[in-house]
């Protein structure tokens, strides 16, 4: 029994691919009817043979069992795709818009193997990333952070440890997945790292593994000085982990012109993860630092550790300027080393 596939899938701006399959028992022919904005042969393949596992991998895609209907109401143009699949007298009949089967990504791949000049996936699109970040406190105890993106997961990562802290937190990414990757990919394909000089902290490791299997393996300071759009490109990951903390979401800025801008600090209290936003003039404050600050109806004076820096004009500051509390300054106490 020949099975018979059509499959089309594009956008606006890109173009639309089209192709049809006819898989015979032991070999398959295509036929290119679209190619992006391309030019192409609407001439037949030549019959090509079919490799048992090619074939198994078609079948354990399991066409009929997706859903008619994928569509993203929340995304404008961006990419469209259907699906025509016959054999004997059944048919399936599918199509998306921004949104795909779970197993879709796996199709392309199929699709890849026979026709790789269609080019249906990025090769280097990327697959997973880890930034491992390392700094030593002023106290002298090391802090690691791990922040993980994984495309086949699913899944955001942090992972925090020191002396005093071995924290891990999983997040789901399926409803901001394309968004997350797409910030990833647009930063570290366009990404030119200034020269790092030794021994200097924080310090970063990031591995990136695409989707042809290859893997980058990059290490450098972590500021914005050495990687240009940091800042940016960590504001995206922020945005949709808000309630997560870390010296990883505050890179060093030091790319960034701090001239007539008001500085804001978000901190937190011992046992809590909770974060507070206080004001400083005081520009040699880091991440990490332990500072006091005012408390309460009465101001009382409390410690709390620097998690977040952030530099704004007073038409963009988090808060007014006028009734945000100030820091009073780095806590220097020596029973707060060990904060």
């Amino acid at each position: 029994m020949t099975k018979h596939i059509k499959f089309t899938i594009g956008g606006y701006f890109s173009g639309y691919k089209t192709v049809e399959l006819a898989i015979g028992t032991k070999n398959v022919s295509y036929k290119i009817l679209r190619n992006g904005l391309n030019d192409v042969d609407k001439k037949n393949s030549r019959v090509i043979g079919l490799s048992e596992e090619w074939l198994a991998d078609f079948d354990a895609l399991n066409i009929p069992s997706w859903e008619t209907d994928y569509s993203n109401a929340e995304v404008q143009d961006g990419t469209q795709w259907e699906l025509i699949y016959k054999w004997g007298k059944k048919s399936y009949i599918g199509h998306g818009s921004n949104a795909y089967p779970e197993n879709f990504g796996r199709f392309l791949d199929w699709l890849d193997k026979l026709i790789p000049q269609m080019q249906f996936v990025n090769r280097k699109q990327l697959e997973k990333v880890t930034l491992n970040y390392y700094r030593v406190s002023e106290s002298g105890y090391e802090i690691f952070e791990d922040l993980i993106f994984d495309r086949r997961e699913k899944t955001l990562t942090l992972n925090k440890k020191n002396a005093y802290t071995n924290a891990k937190h999983i997040y789901d990414i399926t409803p901001v997945e394309d968004k997350i990757f797409d910030a990833a990919q647009d930063f570290f394909d366009n990404l030119e790292m200034e020269p790092s000089p030794e021994l200097k902290v924080p310090k970063i490791k990031i591995e990136l593994v695409r989707h042809d299997k290859s893997i980058d393996n990059l290490e450098t300071v972590y500021s914005e000085g050495y990687l240009p759009g940091l800042t940016e490109f960590i504001e995206v990951i922020k945005s949709f982990a808000s309630d997560l903390t870390a010296e990883i979401f505050a890179p060093i800025n030091d790319g960034q012109n701090k001239q007539d801008k008001y500085i804001f600090c978000k901190v937190q209290f011992k046992g809590s993860y909770k974060s507070y936003t206080y004001r400083t003039e005081d520009e040699t404050l880091a991440v990490g630092d332990v500072v006091d600050v005012p408390v309460g109806r009465n101001n009382d004076v409390a410690q709390a550790r620097i998690v977040e820096i952030g530099y704004f004009d007073e038409e963009e500051a988090p808060f007014p300027i006028d009734r945000i509390k100030i820091i009073i300054g780095k806590h220097v106490a020596s029973d707060w080393e060990n904060y």
